[in-house]
């Protein structure tokens, strides 16, 4: 869940950005930071016959994943140089293992999340951060290499679908998977994000919603705004963190879809993981294709 936790920081300070009527020169600096993800909207229009269609128009699907070292969505090619996948190894594994009831992972298995699915609905009043295990068994298709060859179709762990052809390859497979379209998505330097929440003095071992309360508070507070070199670092380190399809990578774009976040009411942010066995995971899969609540977690 650390990348949607990091990505409401991002929209919040966006939003700042806007909002303190910051200068022409600084506008063009920060969009500018943004990298943009044309390769793999490439990818995806060469395979939209097999994508499932949007049931309802309205309501918006974000695929986030993270990456380690900056890896742009499509190898590398969009983004800053670099090697490595989605979030989970590494340093990083053993942090994202925070799970709710109802996570399904047996015991010993790699917990943490390759992805975050942020799901809002079409009136905005409830929306879903649903994450995706890295060691989900998914059918990932033939992808298309950054190095111009093709990886193999093949029914193995989510987290490899990035590797094997970046975004777009985690896109097609979550798609596969879960029969939701994926409307825009974003790939996040999770290394970039460590440092800002060392900003905001908030901590990953925090309860999600307090992580989030202190975040959107740091960045809407008045003393962010007394300190204007702090928020000038950051708002550029969080844009510099960002990879994104070309309908999301520009401020007004980040603007707008933070202020559809900040219209859903306290308390509708449900925060869900498929489960390992993906029998358990067709309700809730089955609320979000039509937009509706998702259902609460299991007990244990």
């Amino acid at each position: 869940m650390r990348a949607v936790l990091r990505w409401v920081a991002i929209g919040a300070g966006l939003l700042l950005v806007v909002t303190a009527g910051l200068g022409w020169a600084s506008y063009r600096k920060f969009s500018g930071n943004i990298h943009t993800d044309r390769a793999a909207d490439k990818v995806l229009a060469r395979y939209a016959k097999e994508r499932p269609r949007a049931l309802v128009p309205q309501a918006r699907n974000i695929l986030m994943l993270g990456s380690e070292s900056g890896q742009g969505g499509q190898g590398g090619q969009s983004g800053p140089s670099g090697q490595g996948g989605p979030s989970g190894s590494g340093a990083h594994g053993g942090q994202n293992a925070e799970r709710g009831p109802g996570s399904g992972a047996p015991p010993g298995e790699d917990t943490s999340d390759a992805a975050v699915l942020l799901h809002l609905s079409a009136d905005r009043r409830h929306a879903a951060a649903v994450g995706v295990p890295r060691s989900l068994k998914v059918g990932v298709p033939s992808c298309p290499r950054p190095d111009g060859g093709t990886s193999p179709a093949a029914y193995e762990p989510f987290g490899r679908a990035f590797s094997s052809g970046g975004a777009a390859c985690s896109i097609r497979a979550f798609e596969r998977l879960s029969g939701i379209r994926v409307d825009h998505h974003m790939v996040v330097d999770l290394a970039g994000f460590d440092r800002i929440e060392a900003a905001v003095g908030a901590h990953t071992g925090e309860r999600r919603r307090e992580l989030l309360r202190t975040l959107t508070r740091e960045a809407r507070g008045a003393d962010t705004l007394r300190h204007p070199a702090r928020f000038f670092g950051l708002v550029d380190t969080a844009t510099s963190s960002l990879t994104a399809d070309p309908g999301l990578s520009t401020l007004p774009a980040l603007y707008e879809l933070a202020g559809s976040l900040r219209k859903v009411p306290d308390g509708a942010l449900a925060f869900r993981t498929l489960s390992a066995r993906p029998a358990e995971s067709g309700p809730l899969l089955a609320a979000l294709r039509a937009d509706r609540p998702v259902p609460a977690s299991p007990s244990r």
